[in-house]
Order: C-alpha cells, then structure tokens, then sequence
C-alpha cells in the first residue's frame, strides 16, 4: 500500500518518513485543506526527499475556498509551478472547476503545460466537479497525462464511511492507468479497511501513519 501523507513543515515530514510513508504532499496551511508552501520550504522537502529515497507531491492552491479562479490566481498558480521546477520538484497537485461545477479544461491545459516535464496530480478539487461531470472529468485528465486524483468521494463534512459508495463508482469509471486515490479522513486506523473496499492500493490522509 503507497500512504501518502498531507502536512506542511519539515519536522513532521521526517517524523513521517520514519513512521513509514511513501510519499509527502506537501502544503501550507492545512487548517484550510492546503495552500501553496514556500520556496524555502520546498527546498529542504525536496533535499530531504531525495536524501530518504520516498516521492515528494507539492500543492499549487493560491487561496481557499472553491476552486474557481480567476487570471491572476493561475497566473500566481503557473509562476509557482515554474519556481518548483527549477527547484528540483518532480510532481505538482492542482485543480481547477468552473462556475458550473465542471473541469476547467483551458485553465488546466495552461497549467499542464507550464508542469511538463513534471507529473501531475488532480487533488480534492475533483469533488467540486458535478458527480455527471465526473467520469467525462476523469477520461479528460487521463487523456492529458495527470497520474492520480484525491478524492473524498463527496463533500468533506460527510464521513468516508457515507461517501465510500461513491468512491466505488469513481474507481469503477476510472481509466485504465489513473490513479484513484482516497483521503479525507483516512488514516492509520482505517487506511487497509478502505483501501480493501475500494480495490485500490493508495491512500491519502494527515494521520496516514502514526506520528510520535
């Protein structure tokens, strides 16, 4: 199983690599769901990172709240992603939904394109998209590359356990070679037990594995 765990300093990324995880997503602010983290920051995950051999996922969100944005919060999104590169970053997590609950396919592609060669991933922005939207969202971002999608399977104040059905069809739609990944309120205690009920081999929390 590929635990990925969310957090947002150094310390707790090596308390976390000793813990056991296999990759970092690395955030500020994860009081609201993780913004975009400091070059500085970045520096000292990606040497550490390569130091432990584990994969390094860095969040592009300018602000909270929905994911809607406007110009200059995917051009403040693409610098971002061009500073990371030439940081040593081997893989971004962004996501963009319209007004209409659908995959901003345009403002992705710009994005896309800024990330290359870097791997791509859709994080929690997919549950923004409109459940009829989903499986033409999914199809879209695999066709464009974009490796893995973090889902909750709903709203985050539902429990996994109310939005586990859902979750199951969005593994069931998805193509063959995307990634679904669970996480929001996935941890530890329940991580195998959900990953067993999905079918799926990577899982996704702030509580991933037990931190001293």
């Amino acid at each position: 199983m590929e635990k990925e765990i969310a957090l947002a300093d150094i310390p707790t990324m090596a308390a976390a690599i000793n813990a056991g995880v296999n990759r970092v997503e690395l955030n500020a602010n994860l009081e609201v769901g993780g913004l975009t983290p400091d070059p500085d920051t970045v520096v000292k995950a990606v040497q550490l990172a390569a130091k432990s051999d584990i994969d390094l996922v860095v969040m592009i969100r300018p602000r909270a709240g929905n994911f809607n944005y406007n110009y200059d919060e995917i051009e403040t999104m693409r610098r971002s992603i061009l500073t990371f590169k030439s940081l040593g970053v081997q893989t971004v997590t962004f996501g963009i939904v319209d007004e209409k609950g659908r995959l901003a396919r345009h403002h992705m592609l710009k994005l896309l394109e800024a990330s290359k060669p870097m791997k791509v991933v859709c994080h929690m922005a997919f549950d923004a998209i409109d459940s009829t939207c989903q499986l033409q969202a999914l199809q879209w971002l695999h066709q464009y590359g974009v490796i893995r999608v973090l889902t909750h399977g709903g709203a985050l104040q539902a429990g996994i356990e109310e939005t586990l059905p859902h979750l199951q069809e969005i593994v069931a739609m998805a193509p063959k070679g995307l990634t679904i990944m669970p996480g929001g309120g996935v941890s530890y205690m329940n991580a195998i037990e959900i990953a067993a009920v999905l079918g799926v081999k990577d899982v996704h929390g702030s509580k991933i594995v037990r931190l001293p």
